[in-house]
């Protein structure tokens, strides 16, 4: 006699099948397929935003930079578009799916502040956003996407 005072075998019918347990992969892998490209489109628009700032932020530096010695501090795209800085600087890589063009080629920050202005137009996916330096006083701002 067993602890519980029940001698009887198992039933049959305890547990899964393997037709129920497939039953449950097939669903978990429908809803993952259907919110997988929405996640993945999340995360790019995530990406775009972060660029965004980190590139209003290297203009401002750049900015700073021309002012602090009083010479020119060029702010460039890589012709690819995934990449941005200085030249001969070290490059900041863009995040995979976010590319960045320019207006203008490159923009140029001079010691008195002043700039030559410009776009630099953050793409990911379908929307690209855009951070403005305007020409007269160098001031960084981003546009709408």
């Amino acid at each position: 006699m067993s602890a519980t005072g029940d001698d009887a075998a198992p039933s049959a019918q305890a547990g899964t099948t393997l037709v129920e347990a497939l039953a449950v992969v097939a669903i978990t892998a429908l809803v993952a397929m259907i919110g997988f490209p929405r996640m993945q489109q999340g995360l790019l628009t995530l990406a775009q935003r972060q660029t965004v700032s980190a590139v209003a932020a290297r203009l401002r530096q750049s900015r700073a930079e021309a002012l602090r010695h009083d010479a020119p501090v060029i702010f460039t795209v890589a012709a690819d578009g995934r990449a941005y800085g200085e030249p001969g600087g070290i490059p900041v890589p863009a995040p995979p799916g976010v590319t960045l063009s320019t207006s203008t080629g490159r923009i140029a920050f001079f010691g008195d502040g002043s700039s030559s202005g410009g776009l630099v137009w953050v793409s990911g996916g379908r929307r690209a956003i855009a951070v403005i330096v305007s020409a007269p006083a160098g001031a960084v701002a981003v546009g709408p996407g």
